[in-house]
């Protein structure tokens, strides 16, 4: 298979077989496609993170400026904290009754920061039924493509394991095809996504190209603090709230080295919380000293659980969350499973028992985040 050939085409800098490797030529057949598309559609992943958010307002607009006819459609609500980005008030959530025709008709859908393809819910059934083109942008292992034969379903697979954000790879785009500069609200979203992604550049996945990014982003305008504050210190008192009914759950397994916590429904009715105020909570313990492997649950409509894994870095925990039907990175991943919590910290703390277990043979590692 050859770029142009009419085959699916691939970018990525990670070790692939040689037929797809071709990062410029994918590049370039992404870019044809978006200067022949008239209707565009983006979205990202159910309860999108800040790079998934920063990277479709930032590519939202440019495509705006092309004079294409561009929305987001999200198939759940954006977290609170990133609304100052969407100025523009482009953020959607889809409803299938309303925007299933507009849907039906756009010549490439554009999704970013996925991973597993599961996770664009009503979206992607809709995408896929009504065989719209397909485009991804991501730095995510793969997943969620059983029901499709095990192949991706995007034309053009712009796919970089080692970008520190997927914003990473949209910033790249933007710098090598885009006439104009970068405006500050463009500039101010991929910020946005690049200290989420990294940890304010904590993370293992911090590289020179992250710190590269961040000095362009500055150059054009961004004042980071200012981001940091809308980010990271806009705590709603509900979220303080439920971070106290937290701390007084906590537990711990592993000789200490695995802290793990369930937020249940009702704990969260007597906070005045909701599942927004969650966002966070499996960083915090994992900050916890000799705590290795963080945990969350989140209980959603009694019979389901959210799962949150976090590492400090000497041990990579996506395995278990593939175990679990969900992924992620080595060191931070999840999953929506259809079963009560109770079973499932049955199921997940053996399996990290058996990982500490190994942990002092493995030696010091390092952290990510995504």
């Amino acid at each position: 298979m050859t770029p142009g050939s009419g085959e699916v085409v691939m970018a990525s800098s990670y070790p692939v077989p040689p037929e797809t490797a071709y990062m410029k030529a994918a590049w370039r057949a992404f870019d044809r496609a978006i200067q022949a598309a008239g209707r565009i559609l983006l979205s990202t992943h159910e309860n999108p993170d800040g790079d998934g958010v920063g990277s479709q307002l930032a590519f939202c607009e440019h495509l705006k400026a092309l004079d294409r006819e561009c929305r987001i459609l999200n198939c759940t609500a954006v977290p609170t904290i990133y609304e100052f980005l969407d100025s523009h008030g482009w953020l959607e959530i889809y409803d299938p009754k309303r925007d299933e025709e507009w849907l039906a008709a756009c010549d490439l859908a554009v999704v970013f920061d996925l991973g597993d393809f599961r996770r664009l819910k009503a979206v992607g059934r809709d995408l896929l039924r009504h065989k719209v083109v397909l485009a991804s942008i991501d730095h995510h292992h793969q997943s969620g493509f059983e029901e499709l034969g095990g192949e991706p379903p995007y034309k053009y697979f712009m796919l970089d394991y080692s970008a520190p954000s997927t914003a990473t790879l949209v910033w790249q785009y933007l710098n090598a095809y885009r006439s104009e500069p970068l405006t500050l609200t463009m500039a101010e979203a991929l910020y946005t996504a690049l200290i989420t992604d990294t940890g304010s550049f904590r993370y293992d996945n911090t590289d020179e190209r992250a710190h590269l990014m961040a000095i362009d982003l500055i150059k054009a305008g961004v004042k980071p603090y200012r981001v940091h504050r809308r980010v990271y210190e806009q705590r709603e008192r509900s979220q303080v709230r439920l971070l106290g009914v937290l701390t007084n759950n906590l537990q711990y397994s592993g000789d200490g080295r695995i802290g793990w916590c369930a937020l249940t429904q009702d704990m969260l009715a007597r906070a005045d919380a909701t599942q927004k105020d969650v966002d966070g909570f499996s960083d915090f313990i994992r900050t916890i000293k000799d705590v290795e492997v963080a945990v969350l649950l989140t209980e959603v409509d009694g019979d389901k659980t959210k799962v949150s894994l976090r590492s400090k870095g000497t041990l990579a925990i996506n395995d278990v969350a593939v175990k679990l039907g969900g992924g992620g990175h080595p060191f931070a991943s999840g999953a929506f499973v259809p079963r009560p919590w109770q079973e499932v910290i049955e199921t997940i703390r053996p399996l990290l028992e058996e990982k500490v277990k190994t942990m002092d043979a493995v030696g010091e590692g390092s952290n990510n985040g995504g």
